[in-house]
């Protein structure tokens, strides 16, 4: 990626810096600006289409629009207008993002909403609360605790899950190699669940979990599903009798 080309710089307390081509940098405590990173601390509003190498920031931050970076760090809250495109992303707090995520990694804790989907290179896992308006796709590991509502599919090689009291819904169903729901503490017993339509994949544990349809290899339904259509399996298969299947499991070859 071709970095913008910032001027080198220090704020401290309120004050605005022009970055040519983009917009004004405006800052409520402190900041620093080399010549393709960005720090700050306290509350800042950030141009949008920059390409950094660093963004970092600690309070309450807004970006005018997209934003790539190779890595980002929020602490706080962060209101992204547009889409977000990075290689890491590290998040403590709560972000909006307008359109779009796009990043190899991503480490999550608090609340995030995305407008749009999510596309990931290599892992995301998140505790709290996260949303997507689209599709979330993992070329590799998805995992959250907490809540998950995906106006959408998932999509990965492994997706786990560890359920709060709360719904998580996938509107659109899970495809993976490796599928792990469950809830999160033995002493909440029947509260948190996931809603999704299809579930498929190879390995397949679930516990609290209402969908359509099941087929995989291994499936394991531990205790407080409801499978509304057919489960299929091509090797094993465990039913706890405190689930309710609407039809006997099928086999197949």
């Amino acid at each position: 990626m071709e970095y913008s080309e910032l001027p080198n710089t220090r704020i401290s307390g309120s004050g605005r810096l022009t970055l040519p081509g983009y917009g004004t940098l405006k800052i409520s405590g402190s900041g620093r600006v080399n010549s393709d990173s960005i720090s700050t601390s306290g509350s800042s509003t950030i141009p949008g289409g920059l390409k950094l190498h660093d963004l970092k920031t600690n309070g309450s931050t807004k970006i005018e629009g997209d934003l790539a970076s190779d890595t980002v760090k929020f602490s706080g809250s962060a209101l992204i207008e547009g889409s977000l495109e990075c290689e890491e992303l590290t998040k403590s707090g709560s972000i909006k993002i307008g359109k779009s995520l796009k990043t190899d990694y991503a480490r999550l804790s608090g609340s995030t909403h995305v407008r749009e989907g999510g596309l990931i290179g290599r892992e995301i896992e998140t505790s709290g609360s996260i949303e997507f308006g689209g599709d979330l796709i993992s070329e590799d590991r998805i995992m959250y605790s907490g809540v998950m509502r995906v106006d959408g599919r998932v999509q990965g090689k492994s997706f786990e899950a560890r359920l709060s009291r709360d719904e998580s819904y996938i509107r659109d169903g899970i495809t993976s190699d490796y599928i792990n729901i469950l809830r999160s503490h033995e002493d909440w017993r029947n509260m948190g669940s996931l809603v999704t339509s299809d579930i498929t994949g190879e390995d397949i544990t679930l516990e609290n979990v209402q969908c359509d349809n099941i087929r995989g290899k291994n499936v394991i339904i531990k205790k407080g599903c409801y499978i509304k259509g057919t489960v299929e399996y091509s090797d094993t298969i465990q039913v706890d009798p405190a689930s309710n299947l609407s039809n006997a499991p099928v086999k197949t070859e």
